[in-house]
């Protein structure tokens, strides 16, 4: 075991030569005797100490305060007071400095020694956490992910870069600030603020993992799409101390899925118009009234199960966002039910070149939707099969909502009127 050095600074000549013997028969290196603090920090940056013995009251411009702060300032060396003064201005200007001991003198050798000692393994503890809070905040700082990190009360303690970037705001603004200043959440379909994770995960101690569709409003008022999860900070004591925040943007993410979901959609939009468009000339003959039902009945289950799943989750997305944008509090639910039906079954026929339009009065029970066209009028004129099929589309479409009611086809174009009609009755 290395000898542990030990440098003395006392202007009392006996007094630092009597330190120097007791320190010494403990085992102690004595590396120097300096009578100054000026000259204890030459010293200091000459043969590095493993600990410093400080007297307070020094000769010279500098006493022994003000260079315990700078030997632990610029040599990160533990410093043990020695002085005969005991008073309550000393010693709050001594705990500034953050001593590692301070013994009152006269002492023992059983008291230098106990001091020694205790000051040099606080500074190893004091620098392997230092070392361990280093490698965890490069850790942080080097993770692709944003990290935040608060108290129990949701202040903010840490941010890394990442972090910083994606919310806007830098380390130092963040630090100190509430959680819900930095982090503002809502969902971006509704628009309605999400709850505080910091409370959530404290409330529940547990893992807790944002909803989807969340967007972040960082500093700039703008909104940018994440996916996040957040976890409790414990002590070793099991107690929650604070919640760590994991998040990152998932703009590019959202966007590519929004576009393949658009893709699958126009697919089976694509598919289904293409099987009826390539199917009613074919069609298009005098086939008995048995065999035209039949066709058009297979029809009817062929196009719910394809159009079905993707009408019922857009119906979704639709009335929420509706309910959100509307201003009129009393609009009813089947109001907004209808007229998501309305738009859904509109983009529907255009697919197939129909354009269509609407009417909307659920006090007078006057509903329509109107087809201004025909694609199929050369076929129609020689068999109604194209009529049967739009007017399976529109019912069998109709059921699929919440509503009560019935739809009955009113007009027909190849009939004379300038328009197909179906009449929407709303109970």
């Amino acid at each position: 075991m290395s000898q542990v050095k030990i440098l003395i600074v006392e202007d009392e000549s006996i007094v630092a030569m009597d330190i120097k013997h007791r320190a010494e028969v403990l085992g102690y290196q004595v590396t120097a005797i300096i009578p100054s603090g000026e000259e204890a920090l030459e010293s200091v940056a000459q043969n590095r100490p493993d600990l410093v013995l400080m007297d307070i009251v020094l000769k010279g411009e500098m006493d022994g305060i003000e260079a315990a702060q700078k030997i632990r300032d610029n040599y990160d060396i533990p410093v043990v007071y020695l002085t005969a003064y005991s008073d309550e201005r000393t010693l709050k200007r001594a705990k500034i400095t953050q001593p590692f001991g301070y013994i009152i003198k006269p002492f023992d050798d059983r008291e230098l020694h106990s001091a020694v000692e205790v000051a040099l393994y606080k500074h190893q503890m004091e620098s392997k956490l230092k070392e361990s809070e280093k490698w965890l905040s490069t850790t942080l700082e080097s993770i692709g992910d944003a990290v935040i990190a608060t108290d129990k009360e949701g202040k903010v303690k840490f941010m890394n870069p990442v972090a910083c970037n994606v919310t806007g705001w830098s380390h130092d603004e963040a630090i100190g600030k509430p959680l819900s200043e930095i982090f503002r959440i809502i969902n971006q379909d509704s628009s309605s603020i999400v709850d505080d994770p910091v409370a959530k995960v404290v409330e529940n101690d547990a893992i807790i993992e944002l909803p989807p569709q969340v967007c972040l409003i960082n500093k700039n008022e703008q909104n940018i799409p994440i996916d996040d999860s957040s976890a409790p900070i414990k002590d070793e004591n099991g107690n929650i101390i604070g919640v760590a925040l994991v998040f990152r943007d998932v703009t590019l993410r959202r966007k590519e899925a929004k576009e393949r979901e658009e893709l699958l959609k126009d697919k089976a939009r694509g598919e289904l118009s293409g099987f009826i468009l390539s199917a009613l000339p074919i069609f298009a003959s005098n086939i008995p009234p048995q065999v035209r039902n039949n066709i058009v009945r297979s029809f009817g289950d062929r196009f719910e199960k394809n159009m079905k799943p993707l009408f019922l989750e857009e119906m979704e997305n639709c009335q929420n966002t509706k309910k959100m944008d509307s201003q009129d509090e009393s609009q009813s639910s089947p109001e907004i039910i209808f007229q998501c039906y309305l738009s859904w079954i509109s983009e529907f026929m255009s697919n197939l070149g129909i354009v269509t339009s609407t009417e909307i009065n659920l006090e007078t029970g006057k509903n329509y939707l109107n087809f201004e066209n025909c694609p199929w009028m050369s076929e129609g004129s020689v068999s109604p099969i194209f009529c049967l099929i739009c007017r399976a589309i529109v019912i069998r479409s109709f059921t699929w909502t919440s509503l009560k009611g019935n739809v009955e086809q009113k007009k027909c174009i190849l009939d004379g009127n300038k328009n197909c009609s179906f009449d929407f009755k709303l109970f």
